[in-house]
């Protein structure tokens, strides 16, 4: 029987892989139960890994390939893997403390692939958004698949969860937040809308989009134009490309 607290799914007790596992140490927010390497695993990597384990007092040990492989039935571990407690999430009222001046935060509305959910923390952490807040039903949740995908990056992206999103929207936008939603039905481009304000965006499910209750608190709808037969992106590529489109508008200076 698995340890109080830790996550009982076989795959989701671990995260794995380099980056994965090395963001995670650096960053020290979500704490390791044992860390695992191998002869694979780069040195000085192995050496990195080993001295922030023992400065944050986490059982590290030297095992054999087969072994890491039994643990996360995955053979792109390179070396490295964690048995992980369940991803600290923050609360809202946390992740609101400390934001700069016209913050942009993201609310994820039952986003169910883990892939998608941690290719939008990716983006999210690599391109400036201030935090994402997610459900507690019907969300993938932070895991293994998401913290690989994610290249680490959820251990530096604020990601708070709310029992409520329809009220933490609400609030949001008493606040001051203009609630803009992503759909591919929207008559306006997000590339004529200001995004220069405190602003959430809000991404709705990879098939059913954003649900009638948080639909009604949007006040505006943005689309992103496609030229294709395809007439909408996936959820992540989306998301990427309005996080971009945030950036160019406020960093003006910015070149690539």
């Amino acid at each position: 029987m698995a340890a109080p607290g830790i996550m009982s799914n076989h795959n989701r007790c671990w995260i794995w892989g380099r980056n994965a596992v090395i963001e995670t140490l650096r960053a020290g927010r979500w704490p390791m139960l044992e860390l695992l390497h191998s002869d694979r695993c780069d040195e000085d990597i192995r050496n990195e890994v080993i001295s922030l384990a023992t400065e944050r007092h986490i059982d590290h040990v030297a095992v054999c390939d087969d072994d890491i492989h039994k643990k996360c039935r995955s053979d792109e571990h390179q070396g490295l893997a964690a048995r992980m407690p369940p991803f600290p999430y923050r609360r809202v009222d946390e992740l609101l403390v400390g934001l700069p001046p016209d913050p942009v935060l993201v609310i994820l509305d039952r986003v169910h692939d883990p892939y998608n959910f941690g290719a939008i923390i990716r983006s999210a952490e690599v391109l400036g958004i201030d935090g994402v807040i997610v459900g507690t039903r019907e969300q993938a949740q932070v895991n293994s698949l998401v913290a690989r995908s994610s290249a680490g990056a959820v251990n530096y992206v604020p990601i708070a969860q709310s029992e409520q999103l329809a009220t933490t929207v609400a609030e949001l936008a008493e606040r001051g937040f203009q609630i803009v939603g992503g759909s591919d039905r929207a008559r306006q481009s997000v590339f004529k809308t200001d995004f220069r304000q405190p602003t959430v965006l809000l991404i709705g499910n990879e098939g059913r989009g954003i649900q009638p209750a948080l639909e009604a608190l949007c006040t505006q709808f943005v689309q992103i134009p496609v030229l294709g037969h395809v007439s909408s992106l996936n959820a992540a590529v989306s998301a990427g490309i309005l996080f971009y489109e945030v950036l160019r508008q406020r960093q003006l200076e910015f070149r690539l």
